[in-house]
Parts: structure tokens; sequence; C-alpha cells
């Protein structure tokens, strides 16, 4: 727009209140018009297609990929990857008639609706054919088997695994529910089996049923005339050896001394240890592993007090634990639920992706499980409440700590895993940390330092005296700033100057002022 043209409401293909980052793909697809492709990048919600080469396998791709999407998607022909209006109205009707029929063929479940949108090319009449495929809840294939997800703006293939636990997601199918090849009692842990018994009748006031006519009841357990039939439930609840059957059905945890990994040589983690059993067993070694790896910090809190704490509240870490071996998919049987801890955070993997509704922006507010009766299972033996406040209890415990807001993503690494992120917020609490030499100085004087500030005087403090090839050194700045640094901190006070016997004498230093009463 030039200089001085006025900006008139009607100028954009938006009203005032309109926000179309939140619009669903249903209402781009309803209100969708030539003007408002400069607005509209491809995203998890739409795609663009060109009319130049009509391919109708990928075409059957995305109708299973945004079928199988939680508010489905638009597919826009006649729009290049770019945004460049390319039109349809050169296409042979035999094409535009495959575009709207090939559903029929290629991904019968899917159920697209089609209609054009005119727009003008150079002066010339043309339209766009643009395609709402909405969710539908179940699993779509296309008719080669083959079934796809939107993550972001690329269309993702799923493998078996992933299908699988994508219909258990959707109720189509129950891996805990499935007979597993074990024996009742013998292959079980009686004792934890007796713990979630004795809690289920005493508080559902069933103190007349038998241990076997509770697990019958939670879904544990199938009978079949006088024979017992263990359930893949009660293995990830009680089982001695779950990993002969679901190899996921363990946890590993590593501490790494920066901030990173590593890779090859440099691939060095501090402690690595696997852990096995039933999920209570896992549960129970691999928090009191978590608990000793951790470091305790000593910090400022917002009272202006000293306080030591480990690097992250318990009772964050430890729910994100447990939600994670609760709700995550042990369909995808080669992939454990990992715990990296990091100087200045710790990641918590889940395979599988999050349950629709729920996702990480509703993750707070409501709730789904993809295993349903083995979350029931651990809720009488008190590990979950199955009612959102876990991730509610992850946050509020963080913040308690003036720790940043935990984060949840889901990713498409080696699958689809939920990813929950804790920060430690290191680098300030460093600050914080140096108890000693901030009661030195008086704590309200230490808040008000800044980082270059604070690296100077701690290592005076420590050192006795320091010079400014040293402040250079330590902080990274030039010469010159540094000794404006130091003479900044001998007017507030802090540091005292310490002239040589002559002009540039190597042995001038600063040394510290007074100590705050």
């Amino acid at each position: 727009m030039n200089d001085g043209q006025l900006s008139l409401p009607f100028d954009e293909p938006f009203s005032v209140s309109d926000e179309p980052g939140l619009w669903t793909p249903r209402d781009i697809w309803v209100r969708f018009t030539q003007r408002m492709i400069p607005y509209f990048a491809e995203d998890r919600r739409i795609d663009y297609k060109s009319s130049k080469r009509i391919q109708f396998d990928d075409l059957a791709a995305y109708l299973s990929c945004f079928s199988n999407t939680p508010d489905g998607g638009v597919l826009c022909y006649g729009v290049a990857d770019d945004g460049t209006v390319l039109g349809c109205k050169s296409l042979d009707q035999r094409i535009l008639n495959g575009i709207e029929t090939c559903h029929l063929q290629k991904c019968p479940l899917s159920k697209p609706e089609f209609k054009r949108v005119p727009v003008v090319i150079g002066g010339e009449e043309d339209f766009l054919i643009i395609v709402y495929i909405p969710y539908i809840g179940k699993l779509a294939e296309t008719n080669k088997s083959e079934a796809w997800i939107r993550y972001g703006d690329t269309k993702h293939k799923m493998s078996e695994e992933e299908k699988r636990d994508f219909r258990a997601t959707r109720n189509e199918v129950s891996f805990e529910l499935e007979r597993a090849a074990y024996r009742y009692p013998q292959d079980f842990h009686l004792s934890i089996i007796q713990d979630f018994c004795d809690e289920f009748r005493s508080r559902e006031q069933r103190s007349n049923w038998t241990n076997e006519e509770t697990l019958i009841d939670r879904h544990l357990v199938e009978k079949v005339g006088e024979q017992y039939f263990p359930l893949n439930t009660l293995v990830l609840l009680a089982g001695k050896d779950p990993g002969r059957a679901i190899p996921g059905c363990r946890v590993r945890v590593q501490r790494f001394e920066g901030e990173n990994e590593g890779s090859g040589e440099s691939y060095r983690p501090i402690r690595d240890r696997f852990f096995e059993g039933s999920v209570v067993e896992i549960i129970q070694k691999a928090s009191a592993f978590i608990g000793d790896a951790l470091h305790n910090v000593t910090w400022l809190n917002a009272d202006g007090k000293f306080v030591t704490t480990p690097e992250y509240p318990r009772w964050a870490w430890f729910e994100a634990l447990v939600n994670a071996c609760v709700h995550r998919s042990y369909s995808f049987s080669g992939t454990d639920t990992t715990i990296k801890i990091f100087s200045n955070r710790m990641e918590i993997e889940s395979p599988g992706g999050f349950v629709p509704p729920v996702n990480e922006n509703t993750i707070y507010d409501l709730r789904a499980s993809r295993n349903h009766h083995f979350m029931d299972a651990m809720r009488y033996l008190g590990y979950v409440q199955m009612a959102r406040e876990g991730t509610r209890r992850i946050r509020d415990s963080m913040a308690e700590y003036n720790l940043p807001e935990p984060q949840f993503k889901q990713e498409a690494l080696h699958g689809v895993v939920v990813r929950v992120t804790l920060q430690n917020d290191h680098e300030k609490r460093n600050r914080s940390s140096d108890r000693d030499v901030a009661m030195h100085f008086g704590v309200e004087q230490w808040k008000l330092m800044q980082e270059h500030e604070i690296k100077i005087a701690a290592y005076t403090y420590r050192n006795e005296k320091i010079q400014v090839s040293e402040a250079q050194r330590l902080t990274g700045r030039t010469w010159a700033t540094s000794k404006k640094d130091l003479e900044r901190l001998c007017r507030k006070g802090i540091l005292t100057f310490v002239p040589g016997d002559y002009a540039r004498d190597p042995k001038a230093h600063y040394k510290l002022a007074r100590a705050s009463s």
C-alpha cells in the first residue's frame, strides 16, 4: 500500500473480529476466497495442490490423512505450494470427475465434500477445487492398506504399530483387553494383586468379593468355565515378566552432563539405567533412581530467602513418569518410555500420540485415556486420579518452585511420542545459588546486580582480588568494557581499586569493598 493511502476495513479479506488462525478446516472451506490465499500458508488445516498433474493415489493419501486428523482438513486444487494461483479450468472433465469420485474406490471410509471457488487469473475467469475432508473418528485406509495422518504441514504414513494404536484410542480395538499368554496366578505378583483387590473392596464396599471376582469385574481377567485367562491389563499391573509379551513395558532413565546428548564418542551419559517388571515395580524403582540422580540447589525465592530444593519438584517429575507409563501406547512394542535429565531440563517421552480430544492446548482441561482399565486399576493403587489432576499438579508444583510452565508436545520421531519438558531455569538459579557470596554483599544488592557483575563479584569474593584481564576472560566482554564494569562496581561500593606503584603497573587490581551489614 502506498504511503498516504487510506486503509479501509474492506481492503482486507477478513472482518475486524476475524481470527483466521483459529478457523477450523470447515470454516476455511465454507468461507474461502482467492483473496485469502496469502493469509493461509500450508499448515495442519490446509494443503495446496497444483493442477498441472493430478495423481489420484496422492489424493487418496490426503483423503486418508485428513480423515485421520482431528478436525479434518482442506485440500485446495489449483494453487501451487508457494501460493501462486494456477486454476483448474484447463483440466479435462474426466479428471474433474475423477477428483470427486476418487474416494469411492481409493479411500471408501472418507467423506469428502467438494466445491468450486471462482478466481481471476490474468483477467481471465477460472476456478479452484476445494475439498473438505472431515475427521471420521476411525482409521481410514487407502485401497493399498496405507493409513496417513497430518502433523504440521506434512502428511505422515502410519506404521502398523501406529495404526493399531490409532484403532485402540478410537475404541476400534483394545490392546489392554486382549488375552495374554500368561498363567494365572503363577505368572503374577500376588502381593500387588492383593493390594489392588483390598483397595477395591474397601472403597467400593464389596467386602465379600473374592480376588478373582474383583479381577473379573475390573476387566483384568476373563473366566471361561473354571479357567481364568489373564488380560494384558493384569500383565502390566502385576506380571512377573511383562517384557516377554510386551517389550515396551520398561523405562530408561539417563543423566547427561550438559544440555545435549552428544553423538558418537561424545555420547556419554553420566548415568544410564533400564527398569523392567510390572508398571508398579517400574514406577517404584525408576522414581528412586531419578530422585537420587537429581542435584540439590540453593536459590533465592520470591521472599528474598534462600531455600534448598531438588532441581525439580518431586510431584512434577513423578506425575510425568506415572502419566508416561499409564498413557503410553504399549502397541509400540519396540519403543521405551524414556526420561532424559540434562543440565537445564528434564524430558519425559511417552510412545504414542495424544488421545483425542486431548492435545497440547487442551491438556489441562480435557481427559481421555488410551488404557482406561489399566488406568482405573492404577487409581485404586493410588497412582492416578483420572480427572486431569496429574497434568495440573505438574504445572502447579513447577509454579511453586518458580520454574517455567511444563511443555507438552507431540512429535513424530521414532514413531509418534508425547514429550513433557520440565525446565529448571538453571542459569538464573546459578546466580542465586552462591549463598555465601550473596550474603556478603547483601541480598537486596545481589538481586539488583546484572549477570556479568555477579560473575565479577563472585570471582573476587573467592579469589580476594581481580584484574581487568581476568574480568574480560570471565565475562567475555572487551578489555575496555570490563574496565568500565569494574569501575562501576567501585562506584556501587562493591569493589575498591588498589593501584600499583606506577602507571599500568600489572600489580594493580580490584578487591572487595567492605561487606554489607
